[in-house]
């Protein structure tokens, strides 16, 4: 009695936020009494390791459930609400570790074993099976994306203040040198989802990160900024950053430019849309951020129309196997963030993260957590699952290359 009483009032509190109507949809339906998860292995792993206590979470956009996996690597949940849910887990295995559980012999470096199923339909008593790949922990990652805007000191909009930041997640020096950052196409109607492109991603820009190897260093458990206007935001509105110290920016080709003279320029590959040179963040929209690396040569790589078009805006079809992290950020909803929307496959992001609010200004930034089991006072450690929805936060305090926010620490 209990705890159907519990589930109750909880069920009462979720419909105080969300829509009523699907609220009293669900409440008609009768709770999902045995829902079980059987977890795999990689097949990389040897068969004598097995998916043992590890967190498998089912979340939909109402409510979240977590279960730790058993001695078979079975994850089991009881009295569910009905929805649509993401079911997934993620499990951080070190170089060692990596080494000892591999079937073949493998270089000593820290690893991810993860999944993610989308959209499962839990509306009945069942069982599925998530199947985990393996994936080699990256040492560069998108830390900070700031691209809300807020409002300056006339209430105006303001919305030159945003950068990206990337951080040195290794414990050796990493060279920024030569690396694509690619900003993926955010039309709508969506013109390429990730379902319909498995193996290729579409961006509406591309830049690359100047040097020839080693003269852009990132030491470990630093970052790098690169914005579109690197002077002190400060001066014009009161919840922005001053980005007078960053390290590159997307200069602007306009009759009243915003750039440093002092700072790097950032080498404009492709953009969508001519006369825009800097990146194109979206202040309340998709602002899917990536960094790849390739031997390629990328302004040769092919341009698409959207589906259906044979005029407009072209965007650059990237093999997504190049891409080794990427942040997706989707458009906001007061009905809930469409999964489908998403342009990044599972491998680059299984989830996503979203500002609130459909029409930006809120100052926020997307930022990633920090790994407070591994960080220490020497140096700062960060997240990363391969899934945003695990790794990062929304934040009102969009200050760069600053790792100590509460939130953060969470």
């Amino acid at each position: 009695m209990k705890k159907n009483s519990y589930l109750l009032h909880l069920t009462v509190i979720v419909c105080f936020f969300e829509m009523i109507t699907s609220c009293v949809d669900s409440q008609k339906l009768p709770l999902v009494s045995a829902y079980t998860v059987q977890v795999t292995m990689p097949d990389e792993m040897k068969d004598s390791y097995l998916y043992v206590n590890h967190i498998v979470t089912l979340r939909s956009q109402r409510i979240t459930y977590t279960s730790y996996t058993n001695e078979n690597g079975v994850a089991k949940f009881e009295n569910i609400i009905p929805d649509i849910y993401d079911v997934y887990t993620s499990w951080d295995i070190t170089g060692e570790e990596y080494v000892n559980m591999s079937d073949s012999l493998v270089e000593n470096k820290p690893a991810l074993i993860s999944a993610i199923m989308p959209l499962n339909n839990i509306f009945s008593d069942s069982t599925i099976n998530l199947k985990t790949l393996l994936t080699l922990k990256q040492s560069l990652l998108i830390s900070k994306v700031y691209a809300s805007g807020t409002r300056d000191l006339n209430n105006a909009a303001y919305t030159v203040d945003g950068y990206v930041e990337i951080f040195n997640n290794s414990d050796e020096t990493q060279y920024i040198d030569g690396i694509y950052l690619a900003l993926v196409e955010g039309d709508s109607p969506i013109a390429f989802a990730a379902k319909d492109n498995p193996t290729n991603i579409h961006a509406r820009q591309v830049f690359q990160f100047p040097g020839n190897g080693k003269d852009y260093p990132i030491l470990p458990g630093k970052s790098i900024v690169a914005c579109n206007s690197a002077i002190d935001h400060t001066a014009n509105a009161t919840n922005t950053v001053n980005l007078q110290q960053a390290d590159f920016e997307f200069k602007t080709i306009a009759s009243k430019p915003t750039n440093n003279p002092a700072i790097t320029a950032m080498t404009l590959i492709q953009t969508s849309y001519v006369g825009l040179n800097n990146l194109n963040l979206q202040r309340s929209s998709v602002n899917g951020i990536c960094l790849f690396k390739t031997t390629d040569n990328v302004g040769t790589y092919t341009l698409d129309y959207p589906p259906g078009k044979t005029s407009g805006n072209k965007f650059l079809r990237i093999p997504a196997k190049y891409v080794f992290d990427g942040v997706e950020i989707l458009a906001y909803r007061s009905t809930g963030v469409d999964p489908n929307s998403k342009r990044f496959q599972n491998f680059i992001d299984a989830g996503y993260k979203t500002i609130s609010s459909t029409s930006g200004y809120t100052h926020e930034s997307i930022e990633r957590k920090v790994d407070t089991k591994r960080s220490n006072i020497v140096r700062v450690y960060l997240i990363d699952t391969n899934n945003s929805q695990n790794d990062m936060v929304t934040i009102t305090d969009p200050t760069q290359k600053k790792y100590d926010k509460t939130l953060l620490l969470q």
